[in-house]
């Protein structure tokens, strides 16, 4: 009885095995299959959540306050990530840099298996802090390996109250599939640590969003 529940796992397990082998293959060749996936988050839930003590509390403002946000593949190598907010960051007027955070992660298709994280990072350094930095700005932070593919990289401003950053998906090793949230963060100190002090919306609330190349434009 042993010897037969064993070879019933080890079927099962070749079985598992082969219909993932074969979803992956099909992945594979269809990669003109537009892919995309988008949230909705509710208008006015921004609020300013510590993450330092002691710090002076931002007024929450539009910018800080996500409408929607989506990941979608554009051309052979390239991702979109987009936020809409609910006011755009011309009507800025805190003097605190602001922090739009995507957190990346994926697990590699080939053995072993992998887990890979990473950090999309697009802050907005106002005039009023009186920094050499100014503007647009992005990085991308590796958090499986703990350094910095794209340590700071100005990029042309934003219009209107949307965010949009392309980024070539071989920066982040080309995944077919991967998991994504983003945060907006504010940092009230700048000149004294680079680390944002207030948590001020996330989409989705819980959990992350998943973009395969079985999704299309929704």
């Amino acid at each position: 009885m042993n010897s037969l529940l064993r070879k019933r796992n080890i079927l099962f397990a070749v079985s598992i095995i082969l219909i993932a082998s074969g979803l992956l293959i099909l992945i594979l060749t269809i990669p003109s299959i537009p892919a995309a996936s988008s949230i909705k988050d509710v208008k006015g839930d921004a609020y300013a959540l510590p993450i330092f003590p002691n710090k002076p509390v931002p007024v929450v403002r539009g910018y800080h306050d996500i409408l929607n946000a989506s990941v979608k593949r554009v051309d052979d190598d390239g991702l979109l990530f987009s936020i809409e907010l609910a006011d755009g960051i011309e009507h800025y007027r805190d003097g605190y840099e602001v922090v739009y955070i995507w957190s990346i992660e994926y697990i590699t298709p080939s053995l072993p298996l992998q887990k890979r994280e990473y950090k999309l990072v697009i802050p907005y350094f106002p005039e009023e802090q009186g920094l050499s930095v100014k503007g647009w700005y992005i990085a991308v932070f590796n958090a499986s390996s703990n350094e910095w593919l794209i340590p700071m990289l100005k990029v042309e401003d934003m219009r209107g109250n949307r965010v949009d950053i392309d980024l070539d998906a071989r920066v982040i090793g080309e995944p077919i599939l991967l998991w994504w949230s983003v945060d907006v963060m504010v940092n009230v100190d700048t000149e004294v640590h680079g680390q944002p002090d207030y948590l001020m919306d996330s989409a989705p609330d819980d959990g992350k969003v998943m973009l395969s190349p079985l999704l299309t434009w929704g």
